[in-house]
């Protein structure tokens, strides 16, 4: 076996697990009315088939209605919603898998009116309850908390995983930045710690002792004058006293969540060594989590001694096979998690909810299953980008014969461009796994091939899938035929040279990551946005981090404000209120949204027996909207 570490058995208490492999919480928002569906079902059923060891799982709520988040949230408190929870264990324990429940409760209450101490958060008011809830309140908590992973244990959960990191209400009360109580569970570590501590005795009586209970430590704040490892430690010892059976080591709080949930920039595995210090001081099993990406290195982990189990929740957002095809030695075949916090984080992807960005099945498993096609057809696939080569890969599954035409003499489209911008070389990794893909199937793939009509026609295609991406968009302004006007794609393409003062029109995404590419001593870069802020679609944590490094790197933004026109070298502006800006620039770089490319979809009509489009060509997007739309294409020809 290629990794031996990983794939031993182990345990935690009394829990048997197949490997060292554990999906760390993932909360799905999928809950209809607070009940299980065949989304969730079949997204977590992915997971467990794939081979991963434990699966942790989000808490429903524990205190219903008081502290209720609403009906994305499950509930267990009624028989009817039980079952459906009981029916989801079933699925992952039938394909040799064990689920944990997380065990949390708010970190604050919710009122419909002021109340003392309560901060407005548009119509409503919230209390921190750390710091405002008395020792009766606290006890209250306790007990609702012990139950509810009494309730887990009656319903088939495998164990509890306390949650005590992330910021919420645990871990602000461990914190001595954060806790700023004066009674027995403030001031010392040990009063600190007091409300764990007595929750995993707690939950040890009212379940069982041989019920496991994992604990999700913060092992350190990153912050000044927050909790550090040396605290992490004693507390983790503390844990352990009380009968705790593992300790997940993870790190950050609500303004360090960068840490907690590493985007991009950050290298992987960064709170390895906070897992080595903890493992150190205690005897139970220690996990490591955070951005542990790929086999070799989870199974180093392991061998060095430096955890004995390793989460993970994205990369098995982004190839539930993970396991599988690691412990196949299919390495190439593992789909890699790109880490940019598009279409998992917050919300997720409009209309759809948390997905993922390079893997297109994500959250419709219930729905999208590739099959035999009943009607084998010639197809031919026009524009190799990420939607192009998605559509035929897809399309070659399902028993099509396939051919591909892209114009350039590589395959990529846009996605060739997507690695360069600073901290994004992990984006490259999506157009790896499509080429491998492609080069496994049966399509054939023919480059620096236009598609000419009269090719098409002769090629006597039964359907043609037109993927020809977007082009740029520039604004129809005057002066816009200046020398110093260009595209953005350009400049990724290294076919125009930076100059000295730019302009980047738009704010979006590309725009500003443009900016922090162009920055430099001795350049100036302004970004222009129509809107009244930057990078509106990005999530916040990447989002912060990259107008951090502008901020950093003194480029100008100016919101609200357009181009008018273009003078010699001056870009002439107007803002929202009428004021008129004139800048001094030597390079305007427009990076607004771009126009879909489909001219060739209405070339087509009529003279061919079906034609399609995916991807930008339909409406440009990012790339897990090309992926999902190539895949749909896909499935219903």
């Amino acid at each position: 076996m290629k990794f031996p570490h990983l794939f031993e058995p182990g345990t935690i208490g009394g829990c048997q697990i197949n490997n060292r492999i554990i999906m760390a919480l993932f909360p799905t928002k999928y809950a209809t009315e607070s009940k299980v569906n065949s989304r969730m079902i079949e997204f977590y059923r992915a997971r467990a088939k794939g081979g991963v060891g434990l699966i942790v799982m989000d808490c429903p709520c524990l205190d219903f209605p008081r502290a209720y988040k609403g009906p994305q949230e499950l509930r267990f408190d009624i028989e009817e919603y039980a079952q459906g929870i009981s029916a989801l264990l079933d699925v992952i324990h039938e394909e040799g898998s064990k689920a944990f429940m997380q065990l949390n409760y708010p970190k604050e209450r919710v009122f419909d009116k002021e109340v003392p101490g309560a901060k407005k958060k548009g119509d409503i008011w919230t209390v921190s309850l750390a710091n405002a809830m008395s020792v009766a309140e606290a006890a209250e908590i306790l007990e609702i908390m012990a139950n509810g992973a009494k309730r887990a244990k009656e319903i088939g959960y495998d164990g509890v995983e306390i949650q005590a990191s992330y910021g919420d209400l645990i871990a602000q009360l461990l914190s001595p930045l954060l806790n700023k109580r004066n009674d027995r569970m403030g001031g010392t570590l040990e009063n600190r710690a007091g409300f764990l501590t007595e929750l995993v005795g707690k939950v040890k009586k009212y379940a069982g002792r041989d019920f496991p209970v994992m604990v999700k430590l913060v092992c350190s704040e990153f912050v000044s004058g927050g909790l550090v490892i040396d605290d992490a430690k004693e507390i983790a010892r503390l844990v352990e006293e009380a009968g705790a059976d593992a300790i997940v080591a993870n790190a950050g709080n609500k303004t360090t969540k960068f840490v907690t949930i590493p985007p991009l920039e950050s290298p992987p595995g960064p709170l390895v060594d906070l897992a080595a210090q903890i493992k150190s001081s205690v005897k139970i099993p220690v996990v490591a989590i955070g951005k542990i990406n790929a086999p070799n290195m989870a199974d180093d982990i392991i061998g060095q001694n430096k955890a004995d189990f390793v989460a993970m929740a994205r990369a098995l957002v982004a190839d539930p096979d993970f396991p599988r095809k690691a412990e196949s030695g299919m390495e190439e075949d593992i789909r890699g998690c790109v880490y940019c916090l598009e279409d998992c984080a917050e919300k997720g992807y409009p209309k759809i909810g948390r997905c993922c960005t390079v893997n297109p099945f994500c959250g419709l498993e219930f729905c999208w299953t590739i099959s035999a096609a009943p009607n084998k057809k010639r197809v031919l696939v026009v524009g190799g980008g990420p939607a192009g080569m998605q559509a035929a890969i897809i399309c070659s599954q399902r028993g099509h014969d396939v051919e591909l035409w892209e114009r350039e003499a590589q395959l990529g489209g846009q996605a060739k461009l997507a690695n360069i911008a600073p901290f994004k070389g992990e984006m490259a990794e999506a157009l790896r796994y499509l080429k491998h893909c492609l080069g496994k199937s049966k399509v054939r793939v023919r480059l620096g091939k236009q598609a000419e009509i009269s090719d098409i026609l002769d090629f006597t295609p039964d359907v043609v899938i037109v993927a020809t991406g977007s082009r740029p968009r520039l604004l129809n302004i005057p002066g816009i035929d200046s020398d110093m006007v260009t595209d953005v794609r350009r400049v990724y393409k290294k076919e125009v040279a930076p100059g000295n003062k730019i302009v980047i029109i738009g704010g979006g995404d590309t725009g500003c990551e443009t900016a922090d590419l162009l920055a430099a001593p001795g350049r100036e870069v302004t970004i222009v946005e129509i809107l009244p802020q930057l990078l509106c679609r990005m999530k916040k944590i990447p989002r912060q981090r990259l107008l951090s490094r502008l901020s950093d790197k003194a480029v100008k933004i100016l919101t609200e404000t357009e181009p008018t026109s273009i003078d010699e070298n001056f870009v002439h502006l107007k803002r929202k209120d009428g004021q008129e800006v004139v800048l001094e620039a030597d390079q305007m770089i427009f990076s607004i949204c771009p126009e879909p490319e489909n001219r060739l979809l209405s070339a087509l009509e009529g003279k061919v027996k079906q034609v399609v489009c995916a991807g930008d060509a339909v409406c440009p997007g990012n790339l897990g909207s090309a992926l999902r739309s190539g895949t749909e294409v896909g499935l219903k020809i």
